[in-house]
């Protein structure tokens, strides 16, 4: 939010001050609440007189697609003496609970009664927080302006930062011991995409048990490729429990197969337990398998390598 919005929000709160309109100040707070609520990623819906929920507000924050969205019941309470008393506090709280909320505001140009205020710090299932004139002023003042960045300049740098350490790479794998795990994705990443696939890399957390989502074209059909990759600095070596995990990520997702890299090898027999079956659905890479990618890249990109091979077998290639 940057100054100008700011001094607008000031403003429009010194309006609600000033208005004797209760119909005139709900509208100004519906002003005032959209962009403070848009910074958490809010929208806001005046509920109108015509669905009597016993609020004047719902915001919502849609969440995945598998998640219910986040939703906040908010009553505004304009008064020109009186304080908000317990009554409207269990009335809001009664219509939060009726929705099926589990946070609530109540916002006032007045003051909150002292039963009030002590009935929101028993134990309840909806979150109620209670809001005044002076509690908005430092909510706005709460939120930065925050200078816009370039992230496709962030970008540029990264890979040009990724394609300096693959150089490394090539001259002395040992140089692999000097890099961080999620450098060493966003670098397989830059590989990946060199050799002709479509890469995703996904989020440092909450990755859904991959870390690069691999896309290919064979015979006019897609294929998908998961890759995860282990490269913990310790020297840790990766153990039958991990390679589990990331097959049956491979198995209930039904993709066309997995790669597992892991710089410092394996432990015994973490390998030698899988099924044949499985080991068609998984295979195995370590440093070499590092190298020998960031080689084929290196030619990619200089224009002296065309893949004698469809990108399914060049990414199986000299693997376990």
């Amino acid at each position: 939010m940057d100054n100008i919005q700011q001094e607008k929000l000031k403003n429009l709160i010194r309006s609600l001050e000033k208005s004797a309109s209760p119909q005139e100040a709900e509208y100004l707070m519906g002003e005032i609440l959209v962009p403070l609520l848009a910074e958490d990623g809010y929208s806001i819906q005046a509920v109108g007189d015509q669905r009597d929920f016993g609020v004047d507000f719902i915001a919502r924050k849609d969440k995945h697609e598998e998640q219910f969205p986040e939703e906040i019941a908010i009553e505004y309470k304009h008064y020109r003496k009186a304080a908000v008393g317990l009554d409207v506090v269990h009335r809001v709280l009664g219509a939060a609970m009726s929705m099926g909320l589990s946070r609530a505001m109540v916002i006032t140009n007045s003051r909150f009664t002292y039963a009030a205020r002590e009935a929101i710090r028993r134990s309840s299932p909806v979150g109620v927080e209670l809001l005044d004139i002076d509690a908005l002023r430092s909510w706005i003042g709460r939120i930065e302006e925050v200078p816009s960045i370039d992230v496709v300049q962030v970008n540029i740098i990264r890979r040009e930062f990724s394609r300096r350490l693959i150089e490394l790479i090539l001259k002395n794998p040992r140089y692999l011991d000097e890099i961080e795990w999620r450098e060493m994705e966003r670098l397989l990443a830059e590989v990946f995409e060199g050799l002709g696939f479509s890469v995703r890399l996904t989020p440092g957390s909450k990755d859904g048990g991959k870390d690069i989502i691999l896309t290919c074209q064979v015979a006019t059909k897609n294929h998908t490729y998961y890759v995860e990759v282990k490269h913990w600095r310790s020297g840790q070596r990766v153990g039958s429990g991990a390679i589990t995990e990331f097959l049956n990520v491979i198995i209930n997702e039904q993709i066309d197969g997995g790669l597992y890299l892991s710089t410092y090898g394996y432990c015994s027999n973490s390998i030698e337990s899988l099924t044949e079956i499985q080991r068609k659905s998984l295979r195995f890479g370590t440093e070499n398998k590092v190298v020998t990618l960031c080689q084929s890249y290196v030619k990619a990109m200089s224009g002296i390598w065309a893949p004698d091979k469809l990108l399914p077998e060049v990414l199986y290639d000299n693997t376990l």
